[in-house]
């Protein structure tokens, strides 16, 4: 499923919610540009302090497994 928004999802490999999210998505077939924070260099105007974290457009729209899927979902 290609999503209709430019939806970003910004992870880390010390969350054990976002290899959780990562199987959702691919279970479910969801084309989503994701970066791993620990293994990539990123740059938004704002600092991410929780994972994973659904950003669209450089703002902060979703956190946490199950408000991203709910947030994807809608």
């Amino acid at each position: 499923i290609d999503l209709a928004q430019p939806y970003h999802l910004f992870v880390s490999s010390k969350c054990s919610c976002c290899i959780d999210i990562l199987a959702h998505l691919k279970a479910e077939k969801i084309n989503i540009k994701t970066t791993n924070v620990d293994e990539e260099e990123y740059s938004l105007p704002f600092s991410i302090m929780i994972f994973p974290a659904l950003v669209l457009n450089e703002k902060l729209i979703s956190y946490g497994c199950d408000d991203i899927i709910s947030k994807l979902k809608s």
